[in-house]
């Protein structure tokens, strides 16, 4: 194979990485550029492919983890949204919150929510509570 057949390929397989960002073709690029090399100093066909094999899968195999680690590109904890995102909040009571059996209401990121609280003591409209847990569709609140 002609030398500029691999540049091509690894400006293709350039474009792949910079769309996806994966880490993956990057591996074929440095992998299609020692092919070149190797065609460019006389290899056949075979040594060419096998360079670009060897290069591409080995980089794959034994680069591609430590450079994610390096770089910190770990996944992200989940997004909690809806009520399970308002947990470790404080919200303001609005009506009174007494124990388990006397839901109140607790203002938070500008909604009022059903609040419950496993604790002995009442909270009164105005105190800062905080959002322990979340019990169906009312909030769990403690004392802040």
């Amino acid at each position: 194979m002609n030398a500029w057949i691999w540049l091509v390929l690894a400006l293709v397989f350039a474009v792949v990485e910079v769309t996806s960002l994966a880490f993956f073709a990057i591996f074929a690029v440095v992998g299609a550029l020692a092919a070149a090399f190797a065609a460019a100093l006389g290899g056949g066909a075979l040594l060419q492919s096998l360079v670009f094999a060897g290069v591409s899968v080995g980089g794959v195999a034994l680069v591609r983890r430590p450079l994610m680690n390096a770089l910190g590109t770990h996944r992200a904890p989940a997004l909690r949204s809806g009520v399970a995102g308002l947990v470790g909040l404080n919200g303001t009571v609005v009506k009174r919150v007494e124990g388990l059996d006397n839901p109140g209401c607790v203002h938070v990121r500008g909604e009022d929510w059903a609040a419950v609280s496993y604790d002995e003591d009442a909270f009164e409209p105005g105190q800062i509570v905080h959002i322990l847990d979340v019990d169906k569709t009312r909030l769990v609140v403690t004392s802040q």
